[in-house]
């Protein structure tokens, strides 16, 4: 019978295969791939925010240009934008992704530390790289690789460091864990100085295993430290949230029963779909649980810690943001929950920690089955990967698609300088959109062009036609454009004349969308 290497995860040449297809797999994705929404919202901010207005209006259902707060996210898609533009935004996303495949090989593989640190290093990176979530990412331009890239930087001086280690080693590993967490919140808006006192805590953790033997009891236990960390950061999200602080978690406060259902969601979503289904770690749930407890490991309690905390946290503010911009949008519930799923990428960035973990545990017991050696867990680790490849295949050939592209191609052509137009489309993400109008308009600051939007039932009809004025909205008296969203239908006065229609990839809902204009002797095309 001729050798199937390529359905045996026990071979080496499987994993290198998959390594290989995932690296393609996320070069092709930036040939294919549109950039996601969150990506053209950066990318038209500036440093007095967002030109067209905020992406969270004061009215719901309209937008005001005048709202717009400033942003004080250091945002990555500046460099992106100086390197050319879109263009810069990929190559950036790519090189990070290819950056964390091979911090993924080096990192896992030191904390095997054996002679087995180089398969279980190809084999985590060929995961890394077939995950459909950093494929995601990488085509629509997200952070989630540059994130995953600075949590490992923040981990390796303490892969490096053991029990034993210096004071001053140790101190040196918690100055560069910081300054990486920094970075973190850098990157997704926050506060870099909120690192600091997570620091100070690592120091007295620190200092108390020095000093407290009594303390290895939780130092050094995995189980222990893991059920510390949940309770500790889930009360302290909790109550913040409840208090009314904390930006998005306030709204628990404010909705607590739907919060509590979207919590339920969200863990579903976060842990069972992206976490364990998604990184193929399903297999070794339970005999890794079992092990947690009976583990004496500083090394694995850190990274215990780290899993169980950015978990816990992640999950909370999903959570929490399903539920804020649900209120916000007036949108069905639950269903809402659905088009805002891929928040559950998120989670992406303890990809690598966990791994990392379950590498640990495997170095202290050699019975546990894994990816270096799956046992009996051949199966499983097969059926998973299987399972996964044609999702990823799927998101790196399909890429994303918007037909707002389109429109915006029109508007391009035909748009005179001065001139504003008017999008009406679903509150659900209704100004996401309209910034890819942003994106896709040449040179519309110094066109001078202000693009507007409405809820289809806003009474948006009685702004533009009728000169009505209402609080917290723009002025749509200088629209002469009208780009109206699939289902919408729109009988308009005369003087309106309707240009172009296109069709809207399935994959996007179906439908056709239309553009309006005032224009008769110009022919849209």
């Amino acid at each position: 019978m001729a050798e199937r290497w390529w359905l045996d995860v026990g071979d080496d040449r499987f994993w290198k295969s998959l390594l290989i297809i995932g690296v393609l797999l996320n070069v092709t994705v930036c040939f294919t791939s549109d950039l996601g929404v969150d990506t053209h919202v950066r990318l038209a901010a500036d440093e007095g925010g967002l030109p067209w207005g905020h992406t969270r209006p004061i009215d719901p259902q309209a937008s005001d240009p005048d709202y717009s707060p400033t942003t004080s996210a250091t945002r990555y898609d500046a460099l992106g934008s100086q390197l050319g533009g879109e263009l810069g935004i990929r190559i950036i996303s790519l090189l990070f992704t290819l950056l964390l495949i091979g911090l993924t090989y080096a990192s896992v593989g030191m904390v095997r530390g054996d002679d087995g640190s180089r398969r279980i290093g190809i084999r985590a990176a060929a995961l890394v790289a077939i995950y459909p979530t950093f494929i995601f990412s990488t085509g629509r331009g997200y952070s989630e690789s540059i994130l995953a890239t600075l949590l490992i930087a923040a981990l390796i001086p303490h892969l490096l460091s053991n029990v034993e280690s210096s004071r001053k080693n140790r101190l040196l590993a918690v100055i560069v864990s910081t300054v990486m967490l920094a970075g973190i919140l850098a990157v997704k808006g926050y506060d870099m100085m909120m690192a600091i006192p997570v620091g100070v805590l690592m120091m007295v953790w620190f200092a108390l295993d020095w000093n407290q033997p009594s303390f290895h009891n939780i130092s050094r236990n995995p189980l222990r430290a893991g059920k510390a960390t949940v309770l500790l950061v889930g009360l302290l999200m909790l109550a913040l949230g409840a208090s009314g602080n904390g930006g998005s978690l306030a709204v628990i406060a404010s909705a607590p029963a739907r919060f509590a259902s979207a919590l339920l969601i969200s863990a579903f979503d976060i842990v069972v779909v992206y976490m364990l289904f998604g990184m193929v770690l399903w297999p070794f749930v339970h005999c890794t649980l079992s092990r947690l407890g009976d583990i004496e490991d500083q090394l694995a309690t850190i990274l215990t810690v780290v899993v169980s905390g950015f978990v816990t946290a992640i999950t909370i503010y999903v959570a929490a943001l399903w539920t804020y911009e649900s209120l916000l949008w007036d949108s069905p519930w639950p269903w809402v929950t659905w088009t805002m799923g891929n928040n559950g990428r998120y989670i992406s960035l303890v990809m690598v920690p966990t791994i990392m973990l379950l590498t640990r545990i495997k170095s202290l017991d050699s019975t546990m089955p894994f990816f270096d050696q799956p046992t009996k867990r051949t199966k499983a680790v097969l059926v998973g990967c299987l399972l996964i490849l044609p999702i990823s295949v799927l998101t790196a050939v399909h890429g994303r698609t918007m037909w707002t592209d389109d429109a915006a191609e029109v508007l391009d052509r035909n748009l005179e300088d001065g001139e504003d137009f008017l999008f009406i489309h679903d509150a659900t993400l209704g100004m996401h959109h309209l910034y890819t109008f942003h994106t896709g308009i040449d040179s519309v600051e110094e066109r001078n062009v202000t693009g507007h939007w409405r809820a289809p039932g806003s009474g948006w009809q009685d702004e533009l036609v009728n000169g009505v004025k209402m609080e917290n909205r723009g002025n749509l008296s200088n629209v002469q454009w009208v780009v109206l969203s699939p289902d919408i239908d729109w009988n308009p006065p005369a003087g309106w004349y309707e240009g172009e229609t296109g069709e809207v990839d399935f994959m996007n809902g179906g439908g056709e969308w239309t553009i309006w204009t005032t224009h008769d002797e110009v022919l849209v095309n």
